[in-house]
C-alpha cells in the first residue's frame, strides 16, 4: 500500500497513542482495536439515545414546544430530561439485555439527566423560545469527518459526537465519555484532533470539549492554544510515526504506561508478534485470566498469556555457596574435627549448607560451631546454625538476595492452581520447593499473615490475590478488599488487573468494614440454604452435583493492617464478632478472610480470632513474643525481612521466600 493510500481513523490515533502495537495489530488483522477495559458497558447506548436525540431537535415534544422565553432553566431541565428518558425507554423496549442491568441502566438515566441540565443551561443563554433555541445550539451529532493530511499522504476519519453553538456564537466540538479520568490523556488528545481536522474544512476556533459523565457530569474545557500545541507537538508526528510503523510493524516500539496490556484484547498476538519479555504484558496479574469463550460459547479454562518461562539458572549463587561451603569444611579442620558437607542448597534469599561427622558425637560439631560462625560474619555473612535431631546446618543469608517473582511459580503449579479456585502460592522454598495452601481444605479455610514494616508483607498479600484469581475468572472467585492505610492496594497497575475479580472499590474505614463483613455473613447463611435443598454440606460438592454447570463463586475478604479498624471499643466488638463468626462457619460456604497486620500481639489477634484463621504465615516481626502469637513458636524475629518468612499452612511449619508480583 502507498502512502498516498493510507487511510487512518481517529480511534487508530488514539489507539496508537496508547500503544504503537497496539495499532500494527489492528491493521495486520484488518480491524480497530476496541478496549473493554476501562469503557462502559452502556457507552454505546448513551451514545446512541444522544444521537437519536440530536437528529430529533427540528421536531421537539410537544411539552418542550410549549415552553416560552425566559422559561426558568429547571423547567428547561425537565422537558429535556423526559426527552431522552423517552429515548431511554424505547432502547429499553428494544434491547432485553438491558434490562437484566438495572444499575447500570439507572447510572445510564442519570447521566441522561445530567446532560439534559447541562443542555438547558445553554438554552437558556438564548432569547428565543427554547424549542427554537435547542434546534440553534445543537448542530450536529455524531457528525463524520474526513480531512487528507497532504504533509503526511494520509486521510483521517473520524465520527466526531456532537457540535454545539452557544448564544455568544461560539462552536464547541464535543465529546462524551462514560468513563474516569484513567484515559483523559488520550480523550483530551481525540478532542484536539477533531478540532484540528474541523479547521482543516475551514471551521476555525471550535473548542475542544469533553462532558464526562460517571454518572453525574464533569465538563473539562481545553484552551486552544493547548489544543493546537498538543496536536503539533505529539499527534501529527504520531500519524507520521504510524505510516512508517504500517511499512514496518516490528519498530512499533511498546507502550510506556505500565496499566495499557491489562485487558488488552490483542495480548495473545502482542506475544507472537513481539516475543521479548514485558512486564506489563506478561507478569501477573496483568496476564491474569478473564473468561473466554470457544468458537460454541461455551465457557473454556482460561490460560495466561504465556504458555512457558525457560528456567534461570542461578550460576553466581551455585558458585558463592561452594565457597562458603569450602570454608565451613576449612574452619571445622582448622578446629581439629574432620567433618563432610553436602553441596548446598542454593535458595533466593538463603544457602542451606548441612554438615555430616563420618565418625564420633555431634556434640564437637556443636561446641565448634560458635567459631566457625564468628570467622565467617567477621566476613560480612549472617550466619545461623541449626540443630534437628542428629542433622546440624548452617543457614547462610544470601549477599545478592534474588527476587521470587510469581510467573514462574505458577507455570510449574499451574495444573494444580487450575483444578480448583482457591489455591494459592506462598513463595519458594530454599531448596526449590513451591509453598501452596488451599482454602477448600479445612485446615486452611482463613489466612493470617504478620510482618513488621519491611517484612514484605504487602509484597506477599498482592502475590496470593493475583495467583488465586491468575487462573480463574471472576464467576470462579471473587475479592474485597479493604485497606485501612491505603497502601497495598493502592496500584493502579495492580487495581487494573484484578478489577474483573472485585465486587467493588478498595474499602478503607470501619463504617465500610461493618456493613460488607454482615452482607458476607448473609450470604453465607443463603449458601447454607442453597446446600441443604441440594442436600450437599458444601461449595465443593455443590459444584460438583450441579447440573447447570454454573457454580458459585468462592468469596475471599482481604482485610491488610486489619488492627486499625479494631480502635475504637464500640464497633471493635461488632469486627471481632464478625470475622470470628466468619472464621468459625465460613469456610464449608466457599468465603474466606485474610487478616494482616503489623501488630501482632495478644490484644490485636485474640484467641478466638486466631483459632479459626488455620492457615499462618509469620514475616519479620518485633519480638519472639510477636512470633508465638502467630506461629506458636519464636523464630520469626530473626527472619531477614523483604519477603522472608515461616508459613503454618497445615503441613508443619515451612520456611520461605514470597514471592512478588512484578508490578
Amino acid at each position: 500500500m502507498s502512502r498516498r493510500e493510507l487511510q487512518f481513523s481517529v480511534t487508530e490515533v488514539r489507539n496508537a497513542l496508547r500503544c504503537p502495537r497496539v495499532f500494527v495489530l489492528g491493521r495486520i488483522h484488518g480491524r480497530t482495536v476496541t478496549f473493554p477495559i476501562g469503557s462502559s458497558c452502556l457507552g454505546a447506548t448513551f451514545h446512541r439515545i444522544v444521537d437519536r436525540f440530536s437528529a430529533t431537535v427540528g421536531t421537539p415534544t410537544a411539552g418542550f414546544m410549549q415552553l416560552r422565553p425566559g422559561s426558568p432553566v429547571d423547567v428547561i431541565a425537565r422537558g429535556l430530561s423526559l426527552w431522552l428518558l423517552d429515548i431511554l425507554v424505547d432502547e429499553l423496549t428494544k434491547d432485553a439485555t438491558l434490562s437484566t442491568m438495572p444499575g447500570e441502566v439507572d447510572d445510564l438515566a442519570e447521566a441522561l439527566r445530567e446532560l439534559a441540565r447541562y443542555l438547558a443551561d445553554s438554552v437558556a443563554g438564548f432569547e428565543s423560545r427554547p424549542a427554537s433555541a435547542l434546534t440553534a445550539l445543537v448542530r450536529a451529532g455524531e457528525r463524520p469527518i474526513s480531512v487528507v493530511l497532504e504533509e503526511q499522504g494520509v486521510t483521517l476519519t473520524g465520527r466526531i459526537d456532537a457540535l454545539y453553538v452557544t448564544s455568544d456564537e461560539r462552536v464547541h466540538v464535543v465529546e462524551y465519555k462514560l468513563t474516569d479520568e484513567a484515559n483523559e490523556s488520550l480523550d483530551r488528545a481525540q478532542v484536539s484532533l477533531y478540532r484540528e481536522l474541523l479547521r482543516r474544512e475551514g471551521l476555525d476556533d471550535a473548542q475542544p470539549t469533553l462532558l464526562r459523565f460517571r454518572p453525574w457530569m464533569t465538563k473539562t474545557v481545553i484552551a486552544p492554544a493547548d489544543a493546537d500545541s498538543l496536536v503539533s507537538s505529539t499527534l501529527i508526528p504520531l500519524v507520521r510515526q504510524m505510516v512508517g510503523w504500517c511499512e514496518s510493524p516490528e519498530a512499533a516500539p511498546p507502550p510506556q504506561r505500565q496499566d495499557i496490556c491489562v485487558g488488552c484484547p490483542v495480548a495473545r498476538d502482542c506475544v507472537k508478534r513481539y516475543p521479548e519479555r514485558l512486564v506489563c504484558r506478561d507478569e501477573p496479574p496483568m496476564a491474569a485470566a478473564r473468561p473466554r469463550v470457544n468458537s460454541v460459547g461455551d465457557s473454556v479454562a482460561p490460560q495466561p498469556i504465556r504458555e512457558s518461562l525457560p528456567p534461570v539458572r542461578d550460576a553466581a549463587g551455585d558458585s558463592a555457596a561452594e565457597t562458603i561451603r569450602v570454608k565451613i569444611l576449612d574452619e571445622f579442620r582448622r578446629e581439629g574435627i574432620n567433618v563432610t558437607a553436602h553441596a548446598a542448597i542454593v535458595g533466593p534469599r538463603l544457602f542451606v549448607i548441612e554438615v555430616l561427622r563420618p565418625r564420633g558425637s555431634v556434640a564437637q560439631l556443636d561446641r565448634a560451631a560458635s567459631d566457625v560462625i564468628h570467622r565467617l560474619a567477621n566476613e560480612g555473612l549472617s550466619v545461623n546454625y541449626e540443630k534437628s535431631g542428629g542433622r546440624r546446618q548452617f543457614v547462610i543469608a544470601r549477599t545478592d538476595p534474588q527476587i521470587v517473582l510469581l510467573a514462574p511459580l505458577l507455570e510449574k503449579k499451574a495444573d494444580w492452581l487450575r483444578a480448583s479456585p482457591g489455591r494459592f502460592i506462598v513463595g519458594s522454598e530454599p531448596a526449590g520447593g513451591i509453598v501452596t495452601a488451599d482454602f477448600a481444605d479445612p485446615a486452611t479455610p482463613h489466612l493470617l499473615v504478620a510482618g513488621q514494616a519491611g517484612s514484605g508483607k504487602s509484597w506477599l498479600l498482592r502475590a496470593i490475590i493475583a495467583s488465586l484469581l491468575h487462573f480463574h475468572g471472576p464467576a470462579a472467585i471473587r475479592f474485597t478488599l479493604m485497606d485501612p492505610k491505603r497502601v497495598t492496594f493502592n496500584i493502579p497497575v495492580f487495581q487494573s488487573a484484578i478489577a474483573a475479580h472485585l465486587d467493588g472499590p478498595v474499602l478503607y474505614g470501619i463504617e465500610d468494614a461493618l456493613p460488607c463483613i454482615e452482607r458476607l455473613i448473609d450470604e453465607m447463611e443463603e449458601r447454607y440454604k442453597i446446600f441443604e435443598k441440594a442436600n450437599v454440606t458444601d461449595l465443593t460438592e455443590f459444584e460438583q452435583i450441579s447440573a447447570s454447570g454454573e457454580g458459585i463463586a468462592r468469596r475471599v475478604l482481604v482485610i491488610d493492617e486489619f488492627q486499625d479498624l479494631t480502635v475504637e471499643a464500640r464497633t471493635a466488638k461488632r469486627f471481632c464478632a464478625g470475622i470470628q463468626r466468619l472464621g468459625a462457619k465460613a469456610r464449608a460456604a466457599g468465603i474466606h478472610v485474610i487478616l494482616t497486620t503489623q501488630r501482632p500481639d495478644r490484644q490485636t489477634v485474640p484467641a478466638v480470632i486466631k483459632a479459626n484463621l488455620g492457615a499462618k504465615i509469620a514475616l519479620r516481626v518485633a519480638s519472639s513474643v510477636n512470633s508465638r502469637v502467630i506461629i506458636d513458636q519464636g523464630g520469626a524475629e530473626e527472619l531477614l525481612g523483604n519477603g522472608d518468612l515461616l508459613a503454618d499452612l497445615g503441613h508443619g511449619l515451612v520456611r520461605a521466600q514470597a514471592a512478588v508480583v512484578n508490578t
